[in-house]
């Protein structure tokens, strides 16, 4: 049986230029060869096989929904969406270290799209980011009942 993967992630975004400045100079992402699509765009590569599709197009934005990036420095991603004022804190809660160790936060780009960055499993993690008051003190998950529209940190 073949193994599925993930090719690319397509994200509409209302402004190209503030898009690649968020997702290339913030988060870090490398530009791609993006074709001539007759419209306005342009690719980024995650990794050897993985893309994402960027378009200038109007869309409706969700509010929860959201893809995650692993990157190799969370504490530069940190530290750049800190200072750029685009860390999320509404939607899932603060900045925060899973219980497995993991670090995890949720930033919105230009357009309003949400996304996930994670620190890769077992790195070590700067103890001035973890002590950050965007941070939660504690290891836990952001929980939330059936049917809630907010939730609650819980300590691992």
């Amino acid at each position: 049986m073949a193994e599925f993967h993930l090719h690319h992630i397509n994200v509409n975004v209302d402004n190209l230029e503030a898009a690649v400045a968020f997702y290339r100079d913030i988060i870090g992402l490398p530009l791609d060869g993006t074709p001539d699509q007759k419209f306005r765009s342009q690719f980024f590569r995650i990794g050897e096989n993985q893309q994402i599709h960027m378009n200038e197009i109007k869309d409706v934005h969700q509010y929860r929904g959201h893809f995650c990036l692993v990157v190799p420095r969370f504490e530069d991603v940190f530290r750049r969406a800190k200072a750029a004022g685009v860390i999320d804190l509404t939607v899932w809660g603060r900045v925060r270290q899973l219980p497995h160790g993991v670090m995890q936060m949720f930033l919105r780009d230009p357009s309003g799209n949400l996304v996930e960055i994670a620190s890769p499993k077992g790195v070590d993690i700067d103890p001035a980011v973890l002590k950050d008051e965007l941070v939660e003190p504690r290891r836990g998950m952001y929980r939330m009942e059936p049917g809630a529209t907010t939730g609650a940190h819980e300590p691992a």
